[in-house]
């Protein structure tokens, strides 16, 4: 190829993948339009062949159905909770113990305040 431009070459691979999806078996118009020999166009054929008999449909699984379904059309609640139901467990479990430590430490210095509270009482009624 004469030119090294990305996009003179991605245009050319899109003009000969789109040539084949439109059953052309002509490519002299191609090869003119971009100034690339024949061999390489062939080259390109070849490839694009061999990509399109490797590519095998794939079905998801019935579970990933069921859940993007819910996550797209059905499941229209935006609560703290739905969002965690749907976490994989370890990400559950994380939360859940996140949630128990920030409530733990809450409690701990409420329950210190209230302390210092009741000895600076006790300090000033003596």
């Amino acid at each position: 190829m004469p030119t090294t431009d990305h996009s003179d070459i991605q245009n050319l691979l899109t003009a000969v993948t789109d040539a084949l999806l439109a059953d052309e078996t002509d490519l002299y118009r191609i090869t003119g339009r971009y100034n690339v020999p024949q061999d390489q166009v062939t080259l390109f054929v070849q490839l694009i062949n061999l990509l399109h008999e490797s590519m095998s449909g794939v079905q998801p699984s019935k579970r990933f159905v069921r859940r993007l379904k819910q996550d797209l059309i059905v499941n229209k609640e935006h609560n703290v909770l739905s969002r965690v139901r749907h976490l994989p467990a370890r990400v559950q479990i994380a939360a859940g113990i996140a949630l128990v430590a920030g409530f733990m430490l809450f409690s701990r210095r409420r329950l210190i305040s209230d302390s210092r509270e009741e000895i600076h009482e006790t300090v000033t009624a003596q």
